[in-house]
């Protein structure tokens, strides 16, 4: 059994990300003192604090994304309601579903281990979220499984999670490998119980010093199975 994460391994959140912050920004620069570049930077770290709330089980994902948009623009003296933050966050999720990108060695990748592995999905996410995304970038049908923070009530790096996933795939971990572009939330966790990780380290990352195997793309995974 073979299990991916998702954003950053198939998908190219920080590019989805960026472009939809982009138009979200040019479409409410008015309200702003500070220019774009500031305010990706505001945006990623109001969105990473609130979504870390969300996966310690303090929000839900939809109230985290209402307090992003409440504190972004508490920033220049702007006070939302709850309905008007969610109307808000709309403008942003439809910039951000629109520009969802799979990585270029991804499809070949899938189609190659599909044929003689069963695939999962293990991410720290909302359940019908990451759904939509694998359906949209059109990958869904190599997976069976698919385990979701956000419908479990665990995260990584929990170790958990990774147990959770093995046991509903009917697997020992020690069968299962798990590929992910995080060394720290990602690939240190699953190995603690024994599962195989494979670190994707896509940005060639100085990561520290560490016997995990590593790959740069998903074109030589092969040479690691």
């Amino acid at each position: 059994m073979i299990f991916f994460d998702l954003d950053g391994t198939l998908l190219d959140h920080r590019y989805s990300e960026y472009l939809a912050v982009k138009e979200f920004y040019n479409n409410n620069k008015y309200r702003f003192d500070f220019n774009e570049e500031n305010f990706y930077k505001l945006w990623c770290d109001i969105s990473n604090k609130h979504f870390n709330r969300f996966l310690n089980n303090k929000l839900t994902f939809s109230q985290q994304r209402i307090e992003r948009i409440k504190e972004l623009f508490e920033h220049v003296g702007i006070k939302f309601s709850d309905t008007e933050a969610e109307n808000k966050f709309k403008e942003y999720l439809n910039a951000y579903e629109k520009n969802w990108k799979i990585y270029d060695d991804v499809i070949n990748c899938l189609k190659e281990l599909h044929s003689n592995y069963k695939l999962g999905i293990i991410t720290n996410g909302d359940l019908e979220q990451q759904s939509l995304k694998l359906e949209r970038i059109g990958v869904k049908k190599y997976f069976d499984l698919l385990i979701a923070a956000g419908d479990i009530g665990i995260s990584k790096p929990n170790t958990k999670i990774f147990e959770i996933a093995c046991n509903k795939a009917g697997f020992n971990p020690k069968e299962c490998y798990y590929i992910g572009d995080n060394l720290n939330v990602d690939i240190l966790p699953c190995e603690k119980i024994n599962m195989n990780g494979i670190w994707l380290n896509r940005t060639n990352k100085r990561g520290k010093k560490t016997e995990v195997k590593t790959i740069y793309n998903l074109e030589n995974i092969k040479e690691i199975l």
